[in-house]
């Protein structure tokens, strides 16, 4: 473990740098998301103003849902994307069998590509969170941020299964991207973000109800508001529980078993 940790701050420190000499970049990055949530609130308020008369406490409630919404979506998509986009750009370049060669693992080399991705989608995260409390004026309790962002990371794991899913995928067929779309855009539509799932048959209930996506919503937004006790939180944490269980095996083998395949067919450092 203690190696591992090593390596996956060395790896964040070398990104960090090289993120660090594109400061315009960043600018840009804080800015988008300045925009996106001014676009989201301001249509929202827009929205409630014409259909009906709610009390302005309604609609920080409606806004701060889809703000946190938002940043869920924000880290599933970095958690499902950044393995396939190692493994494709290392291939692209002809660096991907020089790495399989060294004494680092590959599930190393993956997580540890993870290590600026999941630092900055948390930085990210916080962003949203201080734009609403101070910006649009959400209550928003800091006391109760270490826990929402437990239940965040956590619901975003099986994620990264589907993520090394999606890279295996790509070193044995060199495609990958279809999983993590299919998966993203099935996550969102019924994750009732943006709409209802009421409106929808019951049967899309059923399906929504057991989305890590959907999960994390419900407990993130309960725990950043007002908090929530251990046995409000633990039937969503073992529905997740047992997502983690099937999908982080299944993506480590499927890994392994993808990198065994490509070595014997010569098509390792080819995309």
């Amino acid at each position: 473990m203690k190696i591992f940790l090593t390596k996956f701050y060395a790896f964040l420190r070398k990104d960090i740098k090289i993120g660090l000499s594109y400061k315009f970049n960043i600018l840009i990055q804080i800015l988008a998301i300045f925009f996106v949530v001014s676009i989201i609130f301001f249509s929202l308020n827009s929205t409630n103003n014409q259909i009906s008369n709610s009390s302005s406490i309604e609609q920080n409630y409606e806004f701060f849902q889809v703000l946190i919404g938002i940043a869920l979506i924000d880290f599933m998509f970095s958690s499902m994307s950044v393995f396939a986009r190692e493994v494709r750009l290392a291939q692209t370049y002809g660096t991907f069998e020089t790495l399989m060669i060294t004494n680092t693992s590959i599930l190393t080399i993956l997580l540890s590509s993870y290590a600026l991705t999941f630092s900055r989608s948390i930085l990210r995260i916080l962003i949203y969170i201080l734009l609403g409390k101070f910006i649009f004026g959400l209550a928003i309790s800091f006391g109760n941020i270490p826990a929402f962002l437990f239940l965040v990371i956590y619901s975003a794991i099986p994620f990264i299964g589907i993520g090394l899913i999606a890279a295996s995928f790509i070193i044995l067929f060199k495609v990958g991207n279809i999983i993590t779309l299919f998966t993203g855009l099935t996550s969102i539509f019924f994750s009732g973000i943006f709409f209802s799932i009421e409106s929808l048959p019951s049967v899309f209930a059923d399906i929504s109800n057991n989305l890590p996506l959907t999960i994390g919503l419900d407990l993130a937004k309960e725990a950043l508001v007002g908090g929530i006790s251990v046995k409000q939180v633990y039937p969503g944490i073992l529905v997740i529980f047992y997502q983690i269980a099937l999908l982080i095996p299944t993506s480590i083998l499927l890994v392994y078993y993808s990198l065994k395949i490509a070595k014997k067919n010569g098509s390792l450092n080819f995309y």
